[in-house]
């Protein structure tokens, strides 16, 4: 009885100076992200328009359709290599190795992008860059934040995510005054140097793999209780073994919610083209939505993971969810709200841009956290680079959707205003995966009770 009495009482690990640095070491490698995450896409009306425009503005060389096919390209890499790569060779090596190895083979990836002289080269860049960030900066993140965060793992995700809306806020301001000074080229071959040098200090410097590799636990372990199933004996976790979750319908049901999360984000490939059309040659107003998008990207994801930890992931998927409906009915308004862009004309177009960014930034906190819920703990590290991957398959889908949908039609409409019903669609299917996986999990969900 003294025993369990002192196992019971034993606090659980606090926050710790190294917990800091790891969560500071995610958060940096989500800006480094952020060069191919946003800053990419904010230069594509110039490379459109350099390369894929003829000087009487008709499309050249297969038009935006031809050059977003790179993205397609980008994105299939990154599915493929997580599929069928990134596990093992993370199990094998390590985070930290892979990440440091990944960054560099991102890093060379964008410095192609940057030379590229015919679309075929930028799907062969786009093909470096899916292989890179497959194998370290898209699994690897989450992977460690929920391995160091057990307590407020919603909260510290969604900070660390948000190095990716600063690194867009950072480029968003930078980037199409640097692409109008100096060109695109140098622009991107900035990025190459910004985010090797910014992933390989926080790979060395800050990151570790797990608290163990420093005789910690993750914060909100509570020792003796939770020391065992987190460092010893992973069969004791509950959840589903990778391949009983391979044949349960909630899984695959989840997976395509991905998909059709993916397919809807992937707008943000176009969303500086449509911006650029709707404000015509006022560039103020085209930065300052720019600005605005990135900058709420920074606030929501914390803030989502705060209303994770209070009210659950589904609601937060739905509220969230539900502003970015709302933006995408505004946004074929735009066009007539935009004329001048004074003061009063601004307002609706920028909240449109908050209620976009709520969604946007929904989709990298949310998948993670719906999953966990989902398929639990015990193979979550692997089933978290095949559930990613699903959401990246629907990225590679719906970019050249988007630039056919403007190419057939003239414009986004069509899309914007089937939006809404598809994100409606997303809640459910994460609702039913959350709802139902737990019952077929290989161990069943511990039970907690409070000591008074």
């Amino acid at each position: 009885m003294e025993t369990t009495a002192e196992t019971t009482t034993r606090p659980p690990q606090g926050m710790t100076p190294r917990h800091w640095m790891v969560a500071a070491g995610g958060f940096m490698i989500m800006i480094a992200a952020s060069v191919v995450l946003s800053g990419l896409s904010l230069l594509h009306p110039f490379i459109v328009g350099d390369m894929f425009t003829d000087e009487t503005g008709n499309p050249a060389n297969g038009g935006q359709p031809a050059f977003l096919i790179y993205f397609t390209v980008l994105t299939i890499t990154i599915v493929v290599t997580m599929m069928f790569a990134a596990g093992p060779l993370i199990a094998k090596f390590g985070p930290r190795v892979m990440l440091g190895v990944g960054s560099c083979i991102m890093g060379l990836g964008v410095l192609l992008f940057s030379f590229a002289p015919n679309p075929f080269m930028f799907y062969v860049a786009g093909a470096v860059i899916g292989m890179g960030y497959g194998l370290s900066q898209a699994p690897i993140p989450p992977v460690i934040t929920t391995s160091w965060f057990e307590a407020k793992r919603g909260l510290v995700l969604g900070i660390v995510l948000s190095g990716s809306g600063v690194g867009g806020l950072l480029w968003s301001i930078l980037s199409p005054r640097m692409a109008e000074s100096l060109g695109w080229r140098p622009t991107i071959m900035t990025m190459a140097i910004v985010l090797v040098t910014l992933s390989l200090i926080a790979t060395v410097f800050l990151v570790r793999n797990t608290p163990a590799d420093v005789g910690l636990l993750s914060y909100g372990a509570v020792p003796g209780e939770d020391e065992e199933a987190h460092s010893q004996d992973p069969t004791k976790l509950p959840g589903f073994v990778f391949r009983d979750a391979l044949r349960s319908p909630w899984f695959w049901l989840l997976a395509l919610a991905f998909v059709l999360i993916g397919m809807i984000v992937s707008v943000t490939q176009v969303l500086a083209i449509l911006l650029k059309v709707y404000t015509g040659e006022n560039i103020s107003a085209f930065s300052l939505l720019l600005a605005t998008w990135t900058f709420t990207l920074i606030l929501w994801k914390p803030l989502l993971g705060i209303i994770n930890d209070k009210i659950g992931v589904i609601w937060m998927m739905a509220i969230t969810l539900g502003l970015m409906a709302l933006g995408f009915l505004y946004l074929p308004q735009m066009s007539t709200a935009a004329s001048g862009f004074g003061a009063m004309a601004m307002a609706l177009p920028l909240m449109a841009m908050v209620c976009m960014s709520a969604g946007v930034s929904n989709a990298t906190v949310a998948p993670p956290l719906v999953l966990r819920q989902s398929v639990g703990a015990r193979d979550y590290s692997k089933l978290l680079s095949l559930g990613l991957s699903f959401y990246y398959i629907g990225n590679a889908l719906g970019a050249p959707l988007w630039g056919t949908i403007q190419s057939v039609t003239g414009n986004y409409n069509l899309g914007l205003y089937a939006a809404p019903i598809i994100l409606a669609v997303i809640v459910v299917f994460a609702l039913l995966a959350a709802k139902n996986g737990p019952k077929q999990w290989t161990n069943p969900a511990p039970t907690t009770t409070e000591t008074p």
